[in-house]
């Protein structure tokens, strides 16, 4: 890094999807981003890639925050689907897996961000892309659904803690971001039909224009990262604000 930026902005997930499309809101935005993910990126200005395997715990428990500035933000998007098939039919290692991406290396990471910037900066936001599935039970999803509801009360309580500590310059939000038009939609249209059974409702909203755009949603985040005294909830949904 070659100055002083105002704004720093870490991002997991960041080589694709909504990743990769709030990177680029953030870079216009003024951001310096550092892009946490196994696929590397190259961008010309304010961006720097760290190449990682965020299912690798021994990885993530490594990682340190280098940067400073008086704004700082964690955004924690990458995540996996895992088998999608019923329990009894998945592999041990997979469910680690999904546990591993979508809850415990979040947690990891904000637990070494608050440990690094807490009393450092001026403001501080910790911004987490959860999933409606960690709010209902959805077929043959059950670990990606444990690991989103995991990481919205992870969120909850993390601003609590805040909260009670009188950290009024602290915000952590869960989003939801709704059905998205990226690889992992891919993933899930392309799973057995047999082992799930509402395959055919992904289908149809791919088939019916249903999904909405990484970038819009890029937009609609970017609403809560500018602003986010103004979203008193911490876990939310794009739909409660669009």
């Amino acid at each position: 890094m070659d100055y002083q930026p105002n704004k720093i902005a870490y991002v997991t997930g960041a080589s694709s999807g909504i990743g990769e499309a709030l990177v680029s809101k953030l870079l216009e935005e003024g951001y310096y981003v550092i892009g946490l993910s196994r696929s590397t990126i190259s961008l010309e200005r304010n961006f720097e890639h760290h190449a990682i395997d965020l299912s690798n715990i021994d990885a993530v428990q490594k990682f340190e925050f280098k940067h400073s500035a008086p704004h700082v933000l964690l955004v924690n998007n990458a995540g996996c689907i895992g088998d999608i098939k019923p329990i009894g039919k998945n592999t041990n290692s997979g469910l680690l897996a999904v546990s591993n991406l979508n809850a415990l290396a979040p947690q990891l990471l904000i637990n070494t961000f608050l440990n690094t910037y807490l009393n450092k900066v001026e403001e501080g936001h910790i911004l987490n892309i959860s999933s409606g599935a960690g709010k209902y039970p959805i077929d043959s999803w059950a670990p990606y659904c444990a690991s989103k509801a995991s990481l919205d009360i992870f969120s909850k309580t993390v601003q609590e803690e805040l909260n009670t500590r009188s950290y009024t310059n602290w915000f952590v939000h869960a989003i939801a971001p709704g059905v998205v038009d990226t690889p992992m939609q891919n993933e899930i249209r392309s799973s057995d039909p047999n082992e799930f059974k509402v395959l055919q409702k992904f289908i149809d909203l791919k088939k019916n224009g249903e999904l909405s755009d990484p970038n819009s949603v890029a937009q609609k985040l970017y609403r809560v990262i500018e602003s986010p005294q103004d979203f008193h909830n911490v876990v939310i949904s794009v739909r409660d604000f669009s």
